[in-house]
């Protein structure tokens, strides 16, 4: 028997895989009740669920342009609470009269903006556009008051938001019926650690193989860093995009590189053989915060190099669980990493700051204590 509310999860596209789609399902996981999807499509993931439920339509304008098919689901469904999963405009979307009629809860998980004039030199437009970084729901949200979302959150009697976006947090708070509570960047609890070697130590990185994710600024670092350390060795787990042969084409060979496109059945495994991770982003919204990648490798102690921008940010506290440089700086990056590769004091400094990061701060059960205290304020 299941005891708990009955929650309808809403987010424009699912997929396990993904930052929000994994938050949906970690949630689903370890909050009491019975978790149901409603999204546009479904990519995997619907075991983990009472039930799926894909609408169709444009991910980009959901749940505008489906506000019929969504009704009949939740009028079929009879939620106790619905937990909207969207970016800034999710204080517009949930003033929708379909999501109103229910007690909501909405997670924001980010408030992102178009890049300042000093961050279009990182990347083309081309690369940008192809990315997260200039979508057109971006200049929206750059264009939104702050105000007009609290007026949103207020009409659609929204009282709990989550996010785990610092940003967020501060352009909403000051309004003394609307409590903003920051959704911990959640991270797996695993045994497996990491260890150092002084012999061909190895960086990590995995993600999209895009420009905007600074994979040729770390390609471009790598070669300083084996002027220092003349065995190491680089270690790409890519997910393929259509810049990959350009990026590499452009970074030429280089000794120690192995670029590996296979999907890998155990990231943490690979994270725990590495010596160091690194994520040099090149904008604040790469991706959605939390890098979750970066969350991953402290979990099993992987010291962390990446770059200050809000989507690690939501992880990463310089100086304290890992190493932050300026973005598309390759020579800050080669001399951050050749620390951590050659100082095994420093290296064990943050490989234990990681892994309590994640115990005390970071962890999906600390998540899903937030969420659930959410629901019942919903539900109150």
């Amino acid at each position: 028997m299941t005891y708990g509310p009955r929650v309808v999860h809403v987010i424009a596209e699912f997929s396990s895989h993904e930052a929000m789609g994994r938050t949906v399902t970690e949630t689903a996981s370890r909050v009491p009740g019975e978790h149901h999807v409603v999204t546009t499509r479904a990519h995997d993931g619907a075991d983990a669920f009472a039930s799926m439920h894909e609408l169709g339509g444009r991910v980009a304008t959901f749940p505008v342009g489906r506000t019929g098919a969504l009704a009949g689901v939740l009028d079929g469904l009879r939620p106790d609470v619905v937990h909207l999963h969207a970016g800034a405009l999710g204080p517009l979307q949930a003033a929708l009269t379909v999501l109103r009629k229910h007690p909501t809860v909405l997670t924001a998980y980010a408030w992102p903006t178009v890049p300042g004039p000093g961050a279009w030199k990182r990347a083309s437009v081309a690369e940008m556009r192809a990315s997260n970084v200039l979508q057109p729901r971006v200049a929206l949200t750059t264009l939104l008051p702050p105000p007009l979302a609290v007026a949103a959150l207020r009409y659609a009697g929204i009282r709990t938001v989550l996010t785990p976006d610092p940003r967020v947090a501060a352009r909403l708070a000051g309004h003394r019926w609307l409590q903003v509570r920051r959704l911990p960047s959640g991270a797996p609890q695993d045994e497996r650690r990491a260890t150092y070697r002084a012999d061909q130590p190895v960086i990590v990185f995995a993600g999209r193989a895009e420009s905007v994710r600074g994979l040729d600024t770390l390609l471009a670092a790598f070669p300083l860093v084996r002027r220092e350390v003349p065995d190491a060795r680089l270690r790409l787990l890519l997910i393929p995009r259509p810049e990959l042969a350009t990026i590499l084409a452009a970074a030429g060979h280089a000794d120690g590189v192995e670029v590996v496109t296979e999907p890998v059945k155990d990231l943490l495994a690979e994270l725990a053989a590495a010596q160091v991770g690194t994520w040099p982003f090149k904008f604040d919204y790469t991706t959605s915060p939390p890098a979750m990648a970066v969350a991953e490798a402290m979990s099993v102690g992987l010291p962390v190099v990446a770059t200050d921008v809000a989507c690690v940010r939501a992880v990463l506290e310089p100086g304290v669980n890992g190493l932050a440089v300026p973005p598309a700086d390759p020579a800050a990056l080669a001399g951050a990493l050749t620390v951590l590769l050659r100082d095994q004091a420093s290296w064990q400094h943050y490989a234990d700051a990681g892994v309590r990061s994640v115990r005390e701060r970071l962890g999906w059960d600390r998540a899903a204590d937030v969420t659930a205290e959410a629901y019942a304020a919903a539900l109150a």
